[in-house]
């Protein structure tokens, strides 16, 4: 993502050089075609008036886009598990991929996240994702670490 407000040197050159084109038309219109200077002192008002409406717009666009950025809870909570199961070094890269596809497993990985998110209080809901999938599975395995989060991790992620 690009950024919206640009440093203070970059609205100091725009300035400068509308400072030095208003200059040179107001010379311009003075000497060349015989103007007053009351016919040309409103446009020495233009380089702030220009610089002052595009440092406005940037900042208007860089607060409206802090406002669509998100933080992704769920996916905060899945990156933790994925890197818990990671350090046990117990799954290999071909069973993640294949928990990946599971649309069962990964049903129940958003339950597991709607009851982290309701501050881990549904015992009854942990019991049941425990012992949903045979012993021995994979899914069996990788419930084992969403469950001991689960009873480890009783917070809210808004308290984070």
């Amino acid at each position: 993502m690009r950024q919206q407000i640009k440093p203070f040197k970059f609205y100091l050159i725009i300035f400068i050089f509308s400072v030095v084109l208003v200059t040179a038309y107001s010379l311009f219109m003075i000497y060349g075609q015989d103007q007053t200077v009351s016919d040309v002192y409103l446009l020495w008002f233009m380089p702030f008036i220009f610089t002052g409406i595009y440092y406005g717009t940037d900042w208007i666009a860089d607060r409206l886009q802090k406002n669509k950025k998100k933080k992704d809870y769920e996916g905060n909570f899945l990156h933790e598990i994925s890197i818990i199961m990671q350090n046990s070094n117990e799954f290999i890269i071909e069973e993640f991929r294949r928990l990946q596809v599971n649309t069962t497993f990964q049903s129940d990985l958003k339950k597991a996240y709607y009851i982290y998110n309701n501050g881990g209080e549904d015992v009854v809901g942990i019991n049941r994702l425990e012992k949903k999938y045979r012993n021995g599975t994979l899914e069996n395995r990788a419930m084992k670490y969403v469950v001991n989060y689960l009873r480890e991790n009783k917070k809210t992620p808004e308290t984070e």
